[in-house]
């Protein structure tokens, strides 16, 4: 198979870009782009990492607000937990939980945790 020429790789990239956009994961981007161009999962990482970086450049570029940003974020969140709850998968939604938490500022105070414990004799 022949090298793709710079305007192809900006084609993938910006699909791959889409596919994070719509909240999908790193890893089903890579296998997305992996199927659709027929590439090597090494290749395929390289231009989900191009297409991360892309959408990095837009939103800085866009100013986006921190309000709207969160609020996408915990949507796409949410949907992780609702589809680790679908598929018995606790660990995915145990990690979307607790960033949700963080997102939303809910954690327990660091400072309260790091106290020395009292006993009491």
């Amino acid at each position: 198979m022949k090298k793709a020429n710079k305007q192809e790789m900006e084609l993938r990239a910006g699909f791959a870009a889409d596919l994070l956009a719509q909240g999908h994961s790193c890893t089903v981007v890579t296998t997305r782009v992996t199927e659709e161009y027929a590439l090597s999962r090494r290749q395929a990482r390289r231009i989900t990492a191009k297409a991360m970086d892309l959408i990095v450049q837009d939103f800085e570029e866009i100013n986006i607000e921190r309000p709207q940003m969160v609020a996408k974020l915990l949507v796409n969140l949410e949907q992780g937990m609702q589809k680790g709850l679908t598929n018995n998968q606790s660990s995915g939604v145990a990690a979307c939980a607790r960033q949700i938490i963080l997102l939303a500022g809910l954690a327990a105070d660091s400072q309260y945790n790091s106290r020395g414990r009292r006993t009491f004799q």
